[in-house]
């Protein structure tokens, strides 16, 4: 009897896994710590508040085991693209790929609402001792800003007349290049614009400041496939909800890695 029981509940676990096989979604494998932490393709733990944001979502939305992928920055498109990956956060840029699925609202427009909000902030080397009322935008008019390789603001930056160094992997190498003085500023994406300042103070003490203004403001979404989307439509309408409404836990959850 204890046999055959075990066999039973072998064949329902291997039925509900086969239903339900894990849901992947894709993030890059580079360190920007509070948010990513570690390299490569593993998954540290802690991960990153992101990666716990992400996580939350996907527990209150998604019935089935969840499986995170680091890949670089220039294969994550593709991976969604091709249903290696199910989810992709995804910048907003000026023109968003055409072959992935953002959440839209009644008239089919772009719903900012169900996105992440975040800034562009700007560090510079405290030793130039900018005011701090500085305009961020307009002083770097004409001047060079470091910004992660493949970040999707690149345009709009040189469009408004800044110069862009894109060739930095991760933060510590474009910070490496502000102290050399081969750019004039450092840009990154942040939730709230203090999110990073502990982490930055902790890294390279009183040689690096952010300056209050940020460059814009911005947003993300989790991205699917169309495919993916027509199979889980009523789960990806939920992930999106659920971001929608939790927002705020995004500050809460930051307080696990204020000493990382």
């Amino acid at each position: 009897m204890p046999r055959l029981l075990l066999a039973f509940a072998l064949l329902v676990t291997t039925g509900v896994q086969a239903a339900c096989p894990p849901v992947r979604i894709g993030y890059m494998d580079q360190d920007r710590p509070p948010y990513w932490l570690g390299k490569g393709a593993e998954v540290p733990e802690p991960a990153g508040v992101a990666v716990d944001y992400l996580r939350a979502a996907a527990a209150a939305a998604i019935p089935c085991p969840v499986q995170f992928v680091r890949l670089p920055a220039n294969r994550l498109r593709i991976a969604l693209q091709t249903g290696a990956i199910d989810y992709l956060p995804i910048e907003e840029r000026a023109e968003l790929p055409t072959e992935v699925t953002l959440p839209r609202d009644r008239n089919g427009v772009l719903d900012r609402s169900r996105a992440v909000h975040t800034s562009i902030i700007v560090l510079v080397r405290a030793a130039d001792q900018l005011p701090a009322d500085t305009i961020t935008p307009r002083y770097f008019q004409g001047r060079v800003i470091g910004v992660p390789y493949g970040a999707p603001y690149a345009d709009a930056l040189r469009d408004a007349g800044i110069k862009v160094d894109e060739g930095g992997r991760d933060l510590e190498s474009n910070v490496g290049k502000l102290k050399l003085k081969r750019v004039d500023g450092v840009a990154l994406t942040v939730g709230a614009v203090n999110d990073m300042d502990q982490s930055i103070a902790e890294r390279y003490g009183n040689e690096v400041v952010r300056l209050r203004v940020p460059l814009f403001s911005s947003n993300i979404w989790l991205a699917t496939n169309p495919a993916y989307y027509a199979a889980h439509r009523e789960q990806v309408e939920s992930v999106w909800t659920w971001m929608a409404t939790h927002q705020q836990e995004l500050s809460s959850m930051m307080a696990k890695y204020s000493r990382k």
